[in-house]
């Protein structure tokens, strides 16, 4: 849940095209001089910022309410895919916080860290796996390997409302993006493909998460990604990108 940039987060460290991000905190200055960073520095959101100013349907006034759950997330996110150490995240409560998804299992920071945010969201709770994702077989980087690549513009992320205000926020959401590659052998649509769901953050004194429930279906989001012809060539179910032809034809 929350953005994510293409191409393993954007530009990174002295290429950067600034040392700030609207929407984001905790990439830049001396709090972050001992960062240990997934690849080598800061990330760059510049694309899917745009693809989010684009393609959002609402827009909320800085400093209110939604403004700062929006980018309390969004921050969240950033830490999760690009911080290496759970003790540099400053959006959570790093002893406290427990993720859960559809009432699945209660993850801690570090196990979250570990599986990474996609297989963490779209882990089933349910007896079997979803035969298009399989989160089990899949590891943190070949998960952002697969969505980076569906989502070569980025992956952006909203809140469309929120009903209740701390300590407990609770919160309407939309991810999107354009589906401009194939997806488990399944052709690109070029459409987009999107999901919306409902989260409950218990927040502390100083808005560091504790504890957050997310509640969405991830069926019908699979569904956008699988409506394009899956190709005979792709076979069983490899981790990654691995074996898809409508990849290899574009890495190629």
């Amino acid at each position: 849940m929350a953005d994510h940039s293409p191409a393993a987060g954007g530009v990174i460290g002295e290429t950067a095209k600034s040392l700030s991000d609207p929407f984001r905190s905790y990439l830049y200055g001396e709090s972050e001089a001992h960062t240990a960073w997934r690849h080598g520095g800061p990330p760059v959101y510049d694309a899917v910022n745009a693809v989010f100013e684009k393609g959002r349907t609402q827009e909320w006034k800085e400093g209110s309410l939604e403004y700062v759950v929006q980018n309390l997330v969004k921050t969240w996110e950033m830490e999760l895919s690009h911080k290496t150490r759970v003790a540099d995240f400053k959006t959570i409560d790093p002893e406290k916080f427990r993720i859960s998804v559809n009432g699945g299992p209660k993850l801690t920071a570090e196990e979250t860290l570990q599986v990474g945010s996609y297989n963490a969201l779209m882990a089933s709770s349910l007896p079997g796996e979803h035969e298009a994702y399989k989160a089990s077989v899949e590891t943190f980087e070949s998960s952002h390997e697969i969505f980076r690549s569906v989502f070569p513009d980025g992956f952006a992320w909203e809140v469309l409302a929120v009903y209740s205000g701390p300590p407990v926020v609770a919160f309407k959401w939309r991810h999107w993006g354009v589906m401009k590659a194939g997806f488990k052998g399944h052709a690109p649509t070029n459409d987009i493909a999107s999901s919306v769901g409902i989260c409950i953050a218990k927040v502390d004194d100083n808005l560091r998460i504790t504890e957050l429930e997310v509640h969405y279906d991830p069926t019908a989001f699979l569904a956008d990604l699988t409506k394009g012809t899956k190709s005979p060539a792709y076979g069983e179910y490899k981790k990654g990108i691995e074996g898809c032809p409508y990849l290899s034809s574009l890495m190629s």
